[in-house]
């Protein structure tokens, strides 16, 4: 690619390359090489379009279809329950929307539609109204979204200057064009309407570098000049509330002013990818080290697969461990997913495939994987 995606700027050479193929964040391989790119204009982040990448996400992009109640994992209470992310995204949209009494509210790139529907949970006079570039998941909108609220492929003409919010969760990084997706939104919105946008942090995230489905790669000077560039002025940004993720919101504002670049933002965005450099040499060398031996991987989400993709060849894996009980009893890879405390007798070596940034303080939480003899292969050492 030759040009910023949010400024227009030209982009130099790629901050990080890796051969074909690549992992989507559904855990599919998709024949194309991993480049990242780092505008030196705007501080944006950014990768190549996917080939095809409307019917992609119109019959590829399946995701939480499993089961009706299927969601991702946040995080685990200290008391063993889980948090989901749903439920999660849905109380921190609810304090930064602040939305007023029977205030319209529109989930643009919904899927399920699964944060809409807890926000209504604690707020049933909210107005509800989806909208997908899939048709994959209306049967998750019916008997609480209107029929007149659904909307899938192309905006009703109607809906235009129609809403009191809208709100996209982890979207914006999927898409080839984020500013004219943004001036979209804008249209869509009352003269005072918020947005709120969540996306990865690929900071605090640096997985989220090299998936291959994530063209955008935001940091706060580029989701602000993002939002400037379609109109918004971004009020707040929430790198806290979801570690690993923004929540940012913003009201329209024709001329707001434009970020300027942080030269800090840009180092830390080239050493999150370099990371990545080492951490497939690190993982190629182990694996050589440990091959024969019987393994398992911790994480049966990116990190996980993307170990799989590197090890699978030279060591023996055996199952994925992971405390997301929706996922108990399927498989990926053809390996089966199992709890951590179902962790084979015979297996020696567990691959933690987890954020780097957090990976040691929640395996200090997993009692079976201090099990004597058990060998620990972490991607940051």
């Amino acid at each position: 690619m030759t040009c910023c995606r949010v400024c227009g700027a030209p982009l130099g050479a790629p901050a990080y390359e890796a051969q074909a193929p690549s992992m989507t964040s559904i855990m599919t391989l998709v024949s194309v090489p991993t480049q990242v790119f780092v505008c030196e204009t705007c501080n944006h982040v950014q990768s190549p379009d996917l080939p095809d990448i409307k019917a992609f996400y119109d019959t590829g992009y399946r995701i939480s279809l499993a089961s009706e109640n299927h969601d991702q994992l946040f995080a685990v209470a200290p008391d063993g329950t889980p948090i989901y992310r749903t439920e999660h995204q849905a109380n921190i949209a609810l304090r930064l929307l602040n939305l007023p009494e029977g205030a319209s509210l529109l989930d643009y790139g919904a899927a399920k539609a699964t944060t809409l529907r807890h926000m209504m949970r604690s707020r049933p006079d909210l107005k509800p109204a989806v909208f997908d570039v899939s048709t994959d998941y209306t049967a998750a909108w019916e008997g609480w979204v209107p029929e007149d609220a659904q909307a899938t492929y192309d905006v009703p003409a109607e809906w235009a200057g129609r809403f009191d919010a809208v709100m996209s969760h982890f979207v914006l990084e999927h898409v080839a064009d984020p500013v004219p997706f943004l001036k979209v939104i804008h249209g869509l919105l009352k003269p005072d309407g918020q947005v709120l946008i969540s996306v990865p942090d690929s900071i605090a995230n640096p997985g989220d570098m090299i998936v291959a489905d994530h063209l955008n790669h935001f940091n706060v000077p580029s989701l602000s000049r993002a939002f400037a560039e379609a109109g918004f002025a971004m009020d707040v940004c929430d790198a806290s509330s979801f570690p690993g993720a923004f929540f940012a919101t913003a009201r329209k504002a024709d001329g707001a002013a434009k970020a300027k670049a942080d030269a800090g933002v840009a180092t830390l965005a080239s050493e999150a990818c370099g990371f990545w450099t080492d951490a497939a040499k690190r993982l190629d060398a182990a694996a050589g080290d440990l091959a024969g031996r019987r393994a398992a991987i911790y994480g049966a989400g990116f990190y996980g697969a993307w170990i799989a993709s590197r090890v699978g060849e030279k060591v023996s894996v055996a199952t994925f461990l992971d405390q997301n009980p929706n996922l108990k009893g399927s498989s990926m890879f053809d390996r089966p997913v199992v709890p951590p405390a179902d962790l084979p007798d015979e297996v020696d070596v567990v691959f933690v495939g987890l954020n780097p940034k957090k990976a040691r303080a929640i395996v200090a939480q997993v009692p079976v994987l201090q099990r004597d003899g058990l060998e620990l292969v972490w991607l940051d050492a």
